[in-house]
């Protein structure tokens, strides 16, 4: 049976999954290039703004600091996946997606004004890992895979935005205090 609070979860999972699904079409539509690679963690910035800070000045911060996470987490990837075997490739992107999902909880505590709590750091961490393990597949498989390369992509983005954005507003909702640790 759904309840009331099963529904908000699903919600916020499916807004942090569509928001993740859109943002991968700014790679999709303009490549690697610069703009596109920039441009890719505004959306989870922005929604992650209203759902968890709820404020405007606050908001701009996380939007800019989760966007220089993103980078972070790219070049992370880009460093240690780039080249090796494919287990090393996987651990790389798992490793990718726990340096994101440790810095988008840090910085929403950072534009929430407030402490960080050791559960929601811990659990975003864990779930930007887990969520990086698609990105591992979407990586090594390249073209063998069934799905369109920039399909599994966008997946592989809907899954980490989709993860980590129920993590963080589970642990920072606007307008409640922080959980206790």
């Amino acid at each position: 049976m759904w309840s009331r609070s099963n529904f908000h979860w699903a919600h916020a999972a499916l807004l942090f999954g569509v928001c993740g699904a859109a943002s991968a079409q700014l790679i999709n539509l303009d490549g690697w290039s610069a703009w596109g690679n920039f441009l890719l963690p505004i959306p989870f910035g922005v929604l992650a703004a209203w759902l968890c800070v709820g404020r405007l000045v606050p908001g701009i911060e996380l939007v800019l600091l989760d966007a220089a996470v993103w980078q972070l987490a790219y070049r992370v990837a880009h460093r240690l996946a780039t080249d090796g075997p494919d287990a090393q490739r996987v651990l790389a992107m798992c490793l990718s997606g726990l340096v994101g999902g440790v810095g988008v909880s840090l910085a929403t505590a950072l534009a929430k004004r407030q402490a960080p709590g050791l559960r929601p750091a811990i659990v975003s961490a864990v779930a930007g890992g887990v969520c990086g393990l698609p990105f591992g597949l979407w990586l090594i498989s390249g073209h063998d895979f069934p799905v369109p390369e920039l399909a599994s992509f966008t997946l592989c983005v809907a899954i980490w935005q989709a993860g980590v954005g129920v993590c963080l507003w589970q642990g920072f909702r606007r307008g409640e205090p922080a959980q206790a640790t």
